[in-house]
């Protein structure tokens, strides 16, 4: 008979800033794909509570214990793996300037995702094998944006 596992996304992925992120599709991708686990899915947050990792396992093939260690494992490699780095920049003109600076960001060798809001937010995926966090701050710095620390 299948048991259920909970355990909150924040406890398993602490540098993710939300359930959209990437990361979180790697999670369960790679949960999912463990001997003995027969489902893995994200329950949305809702009413001020985090969004949970639920995990359907067969306890005949995987025990809790294990299947926990793999679950914190597989979280920590990916959080050692992809950097997630949000900015507070002066305000910028206009929405269109952001917009070229995302797409200037995101064809930076490993920049995963970036989004630059006109109204002070730089939010940054990025593969810390590729590029490091001063030499993101770096690439803002030469299209002239600057960040707060």
């Amino acid at each position: 008979m299948p048991t259920v596992m909970q355990i909150d996304l924040p406890d398993v992925l602490p540098d993710v800033p939300d359930s959209e992120d990437p990361c979180v599709r790697r999670l369960l991708a790679s949960v999912g794909e463990r001997e003995g686990v027969l489902r893995a899915h994200l329950i949305a947050e809702a009413f001020g509570e985090p969004a949970t990792l639920c995990v359907h396992f067969d306890p005949e093939e995987i025990d809790r214990p294990h299947l926990r260690e793999v679950i914190l494992t597989t979280g920590n490699r990916l959080c050692e793996q992809f950097g997630h780095e949000t900015w507070t920049t002066p305000s910028i003109s206009d929405s269109r300037k952001a917009e070229t600076a995302a797409e200037k960001l995101r064809q930076v060798r490993g920049v995963i995702a970036a989004e630059v809001e006109p109204d002070r937010r730089v939010r940054i995926e990025y593969d810390r094998e590729r590029i490091q966090k001063v030499g993101l701050r770096g690439v803002l710095a030469l299209m002239g944006i600057q960040v707060e620390q």
